[in-house]
């Protein structure tokens, strides 16, 4: 069933995770992921390739990619021309929805140099790192001004949005995972996480391998990967603070376990890859 503009507005939930300007250097590449947040990649140079659900895009500078939460796709460079883009991490839903997956968008648009895309983005990234309220507001207004950019060129380019829809059978899947992300400072067990939706363990870890395509501890650990990753490029927290907000309390496990799935150690990967203030 599908919902009026007024109900998916009055029921609007966005978060914004973390975003910037990068260079991807050789090291840029994973694949088969399943994200729990959406992206925006707007490629300014270079060219890589994506696939998403399977179909290969190769991602060319004033592409907009849109990738919806929990859509499986792979990324890696084709040659030593590495990209350079702006991209942004968020959460966009109503209810229980992923908002951006039940509108049906394609997954990518042609923006033209008239599309005042890089200025956006640079006022989100900067909005982003100031604490007040009024920048909290301007800050979704400008991501939502971005979104309803992708809606008109996807428009334009002759894709009728879909109505969004109620709640999916994932819904407590998704809420499971919210409640990863609000808690990835503490030790989270199976038992616990299957406890949230009343089933016992071995089944929840069989559902969420279904939903996901991992079980709901490899999961966790992406969930930790990438808020650390985000946490070292876009802040100057201490690394000591880095390590306790993903759940570790030793600066030797945390560096092996970070340098495991990223090839970097932790000094190694801001110095490498942080962002300008």
């Amino acid at each position: 069933m599908g919902t009026s503009n007024a109900d998916f507005f009055s029921n609007l939930y966005l978060h914004y995770y973390y975003g910037s300007y990068t260079r991807c250097g050789e090291n840029w590449k994973e694949y088969h992921i399943n994200c729990p947040f959406s992206k925006l990649y707007y490629i300014r140079r270079g060219e890589c390739e994506l696939v998403i659900e399977g179909e290969v895009f190769r991602a060319v500078p004033g592409m907009l990619f849109l990738i919806p939460a929990h859509t499986k796709h792979s990324y890696y460079h084709i040659n030593t021309n590495y990209i350079e883009k702006y991209w942004m991490h968020f959460e966009l839903k109503t209810g229980d929805d992923q908002a951006l997956k039940s509108l049906g968008l394609p997954y990518y648009v042609t923006v033209s140099e008239k599309e005042p895309l890089d200025d956006l983005f640079r006022e989100i990234i900067t909005l982003s790192r100031q604490m007040d309220l009024a920048s909290r507001m301007q800050e979704k207004a400008a991501i939502l001004k971005l979104i309803g950019t992708y809606i008109r060129l996807s428009q334009k380019a002759g894709y009728t949005p879909a109505s969004p829809l109620h709640s999916s059978p994932e819904g407590d899947i998704l809420r499971v995972i919210e409640y990863m992300n609000s808690h990835l400072s503490s030790k989270i067990t199976v038992a616990e996480l299957a406890e949230l939706m009343h089933i016992h363990p071995n089944y929840f870890i069989r559902l969420f391998k279904t939903h996901m395509g991992v079980p709901p501890l490899n999961y966790l650990t992406k969930l930790r990967v990438e808020r650390a990753k985000s946490l070292l490029e876009n802040t100057s927290l201490p690394i000591s603070h880095v390590m306790q907000q993903v759940g570790f309390d030793d600066i030797s496990s945390f560096s092996r376990f970070f340098r495991h799935y990223t090839g970097y150690n932790p000094r190694q990967f801001r110095k490498t890859f942080c962002a300008p203030q």
